[in-house]
């Protein structure tokens, strides 16, 4: 008998019953999506991790490297598991031609190497181990991506030419956010191409479980072994590789709480309408002697039944749309081998949200006992005779807050976008607010060449401005005496600065900045002090500011003066040009003049950088404002038609009225269109101001999870305060029409039979 009530009840109120259903699965579709994005993600990336047996710690090189000096090392330190060292080949990027499109822009360092002998080994689209044969080479998977390359294709590097056999995944270097790109050639190809580039090391370890990877790597700095360039650690390139795509699943992430409210607020009050429209049906019910509790549950399991079919639909959706949305993701890193953890996340992220909203719906059911839809709405007993009900009604306000929650969902991925596609991201990644940035590492005398560098800018009539920052290592004093290695870059910080989570940039002798995950590990925040000790001595620093970094390990430090200056690893310059300058021109200008001094530097255009590093994130967050803004548009329109059906079924009789009077039903459309008018203006201006401000503060908590802190959204006023409100509007105008559209079917003579 249940059974046949609960459906008859669906079929004689199949509007709220379908309504009811599709924001069921909506907010199921979506945070299953997102569980499955999330796992499938970090599965990927630790699986291929895993075979490619990433190292634990790695010290890039240039320079003579002694094995036996870190063959007694490896002896002496009982964390160490296993060692290698592995060339790698930096080229000129303009040498090198895949099937001709030039690598001549890229920001990247490229080089090429051998398959590496014990871990860190290169992978093909299956992760298995590459073998590599003469006259062969492995692609980046990044590149094919980029060109669109196939198997067979040519990629030429200098005067040789190369068959590309298969792209590989680099679990070091896959994402681009690695600053390089390794390519994979057999031994005799590597001999070969030897004299065409500048050979570096990569010293990789290998540690004991639970063994201490800064402890170690103070011990590497301590022994003095090999340190000219940066060295990265296992959980910054876990990060790096999760990071791209991870901001587009934080993305979908917040859309789907936003859908889950909207959501929760629209059941809520489809209930309430049921519950105003069953009333007689509920004392009926009761006359027989059909409790109170027995009518309630009645209803919930209605909404049970609902629910069940809506997280099935959500589940099947996310499944579908789970192959395509992370293609991308797959083709970097594999998919996982294993797919229960996905669909057990998918599960319990379904679980989760039906659980939210029925819980939501057994509240309702509570407290609405003995009140009326419009009456618990507004928090009065009883119904309100008002005849300004027609145009301030309680449904107005429901709809207000779906615009805003709507028009949240549509800003804050943009925000997100126009944020890192803007030059300026890379201030959160700890890199200057510059135009152009010069690197010069790696090379034999690094401080004389960086003052041929500096001459040359100072000579440049087309410079505007630039600064020097020389990085040295120094090493950290701690309370209990012992120490800690620190990259600290000395220079003038205020010209190119970079975001600053706290305090702001060094600028006298005392003061030192550190980045986010330095202050986190070492316990400190602005006006702490921090001792370091270069050449025998120890100086005292006040913390100034901290800002997030995920360059050279993501533990840096910034002063603008050191009281002892060690050896420089390698120095960086920002650059600024003047306006009437073009900056494509300069830059290969000043490239032919650095290399025709004997000057190894990379030089790259900021812009350029982000594009290139940042690319495939932007792509995927795109694809993702596009998603938020069809799913916003189809909540609002969906909300918006069903609400303004139910005000004039509510109103027919009015309206019948109106039209006995003379009124035509052009003009009482009117009168419903104006009443919106006040409420659409209200909820779009609550929703871009939300979506800015509350949007920026619950993506700065998230990315700070990720360590990049001192987030601000740089905001582009055309979408937020143009095409995206106009997409609300249309849309908005458009389910008010379709929900006035009943209008037409209401006869002058209704109100006179007492028809409702």
């Amino acid at each position: 008998m249940k059974k046949r009530i609960i459906w008859n009840d669906i079929k004689g109120n199949c509007l709220l019953a379908a309504t009811t259903w599709l924001f069921m699965a909506i907010s199921a579709f979506m945070f299953a999506l997102t569980c499955f994005l999330f796992v499938s993600l970090m599965t990927s990336v630790d699986t291929l991790m895993e075979k490619a047996q990433t190292p634990d710690f790695l010290q890039m090189h240039a320079g003579e490297v002694s094995e036996t000096e870190l063959l007694r090392f490896v002896e002496e330190t009982k964390q160490i598991k296993d060692y290698q060292v592995l060339n790698f080949l930096n080229l000129e990027s303009s040498s090198m031609t895949l099937d001709g499109h030039s690598l001549a822009d890229s920001t990247q360092d490229n080089g090429v190497c051998v398959q590496s002998g014990k871990f860190d080994y290169l992978l093909d689209l299956d992760n298995e181990i590459i073998n590599v044969s003469d006259g062969e080479i492995y692609v980046p998977v990044c590149y094919r991506q980029k060109f669109d390359l196939t198997i067979g294709e040519n990629m030429q590097i200098g005067k040789d030419n190369f068959k590309i056999a298969g792209f590989l995944r680099d679990s070091q270097m896959n994402s681009m956010m690695a600053s390089s790109k390794r390519f994979l050639v057999s031994l005799s190809d590597y001999e070969k191409l030897e004299a065409a580039g500048s050979e570096e090391y990569l010293i990789e370890f290998l540690l004991q479980e639970g063994a201490d990877i800064n402890t170690f790597a103070t011990e590497y700095t301590d022994a003095g072994l090999p340190s000219n360039g940066p060295a990265i650690t296992k959980p910054l390139i876990r990060m790096m590789n999760a990071l791209s795509d991870g901001l587009m699943i934080l993305v979908i992430l917040l859309v789907s709480v936003v859908l889950l409210l909207i959501s929760m607020l629209c059941i809520r009050f489809t209930l309430l309408t049921q519950l105003e429209a069953d009333r007689k049906e509920t004392g009926m019910l009761k006359a027989i002697g059909i409790s109170k509790g027995d009518i309630r549950k009645l209803y919930y399991l209605k909404f049970l039944a609902l629910s069940g079919l809506g997280a099935v639909t959500g589940l099947l959706l996310a499944f579908l749309a789970k192959g395509t949305i992370s293609a991308q993701m797959q083709e970097l890193y594999g998919a996982s081998e294993n797919g229960l953890p996905e669909l057990l996340a998918a599960f319990a992220g379904v679980a989760l949200t039906e659980g939210v909203l029925l819980l939501s719906v057994k509240r309702t059911l509570k407290r609405t006992e003995k009140i009326s839809a419009v009456a618990a709405l507004i928090g009065q007993h009883g119904e309100r005779k008002d005849e300004k009900r027609q145009l301030f009604s309680p449904q107005h306000l429901i709809v207000a807050l779906v615009i805003a929650l709507g028009i949240f969902m549509m800003i804050l991925p943009q925000n997100l976008l126009s944020t890192i596609s803007s030059s300026r991201f890379v201030t959160y990644m700890g890199i200057g607010d510059g135009e152009i940035r010069l690197d010069i590492r790696q090379t034999e005398d690094i401080a004389g060449k960086t003052e041929q560098v500096e001459k040359l800018l100072a000579g440049d009539e087309q410079v505007a401005n630039f600064v020097t920052l020389r990085i040295t290592s120094c090493r950290i004093v701690l309370p209990d005496g012992s120490h800690s290695s620190l990259q600290v870059e000395q220079g003038n910080h205020t010209a190119f600065p970079v975001t600053y989570a706290e305090g702001e940039s060094p600028k006298e002798k005392n003061e030192i900045a550190l980045s986010c995950l330095c202050a986190d590990e070492l316990g400190l925040s602005v006006g702490d002090k921090l001792h370091l000790s270069m050449n025998e001595s120890v100086q005292e620093y006040t913390v100034c500011g901290i800002y997030s970094d995920i360059t050279n390990g993501g533990k840096t430090a910034k002063a603008a003066y050191l009281h002892d200056e060690g050896p420089i690893m390698w120095s960086v310059f920002y650059v600024s040009l003047k306006d009437d300058t073009a900056k494509g021109q300069w830059l290969s200008e000043y490239t032919e003049i650095l290399s025709d001094s004997g000057i190894s530097a990379k030089a790259v255009d900021i812009r350029e950088y982000v594009a290139d590093t940042y690319g495939q994130t932007i792509q995927e967050i795109r694809m993702a404002v596009w998603v938020a803004v069809v799913a916003a548009a189809l909540v609002m329109f969906v909300v918006v038609t069903l609400f303004t059906r139910l005000l004039v079924a509510k109103d027919r009789c009015d309206i019948s009225l109106r039209k006995a009077v003379g009124f035509t039903g052009r003009d009482i459309k009117r009168l419903y269109v104006l009443g919106y008018l006040p409420v659409l203006l209200a909820g779009i201006l609550a929703g871009i101001l939300s979506g800015n401000l509350l949007g920026e503060e619950l993506v700065g908590l998230l990315l700070k999870k990720l360590g990049a802190t001192g987030f601000r959204f740089l905001i582009d006023y055309k979408a937020v305060c143009g095409w995206l409100p106009i997409i609300a509007v249309i849309t908005i105008f458009c389910a008010i029409q379709l929900g006035l559209s009943e209008i037409k079917n209401i006869r002058a003579y209704e109100c006179c039979m007492g028809k409702e």
